[in-house]
């Protein structure tokens, strides 16, 4: 790759990357709170590019792959075929303070389902609850709602799964907002072994993909 080849290939690169971090496209990628370190990245590509001085070698080539996905094909967030390939990811709490107040009221799905699990839904109680997240299969055909939760970025992304008891709509990667209360019980995820837990549905309400769709 020649000097002028391998300026263009940063340029664009850089370009690429400084677009989804003004637009945001970018969470779906990586967290939020990367977005600084992330754009400064871009920069830094773009500061290369104009005072690169360097022959690069053949495999550099291969830049342009991930620069054209970036800025003509914007891959969708993780969804249901993630989700159906990697095991529900809980994690334990030493306590689960009372929920807060109103009904019904708004609740991560990783909250939900750890407290469902862990805490055997005590801290849930009756309360109604409203949880949002994407359409997937379960195990046995269960009908599952979803929410990928990121350490770093979409590599590591991991599903939180809760098993809907009730009416939901059967297309996977759907979007919705469900209204509903604990329900005893849980299935056992086919990938980990871990528990599922349910969630007996009252209302759906279909919405628009989130702007940050991951917890």
């Amino acid at each position: 790759m020649n000097r002028t080849a391998a300026t263009v290939v940063l340029l664009l690169l850089g370009v690429a990357v400084v677009k989804v971090c003004l637009t945001g496209h970018y969470l779906r990628y990586v967290k939020e709170g990367l977005w600084p370190f992330l754009l400064a990245s871009g920069v830094l590509v773009l500061v290369l590019a104009a005072t690169n001085r360097h022959r690069h070698p053949k495999v550099a080539w291969l830049l342009p792959l991930p620069v054209l996905a970036l800025l003509l094909v914007a891959p969708p967030p993780l969804g249901s075929y993630a989700a159906g390939n990697a095991g529900t990811a809980l994690t334990r709490s030493d306590e689960y303070p009372p929920l807060p107040d109103g009904d019904p009221v708004k609740v991560t799905i990783l909250d939900y389902a750890s407290r469902a699990v862990f805490d055997e839904g005590r801290s849930l109680g009756a309360r109604r609850v409203v949880l949002t997240g994407f359409t997937a299969t379960g195990p046995d055909g269960a009908a599952l709602l979803v929410r990928m939760i990121l350490t770093c970025c979409a590599a590591d992304g991991r599903p939180v799964k809760v098993v809907l008891d009730g009416r939901v709509p059967a297309e996977p990667d759907t979007w919705i907002e469900v209204t509903g209360t604990f329900r005893p019980g849980s299935v056992v995820d086919a990938v980990n072994g871990e528990r599922i837990p349910y969630l007996k549905v009252e209302a759906v309400t279909p919405v628009a993909a989130p702007e940050r769709p991951y917890e």
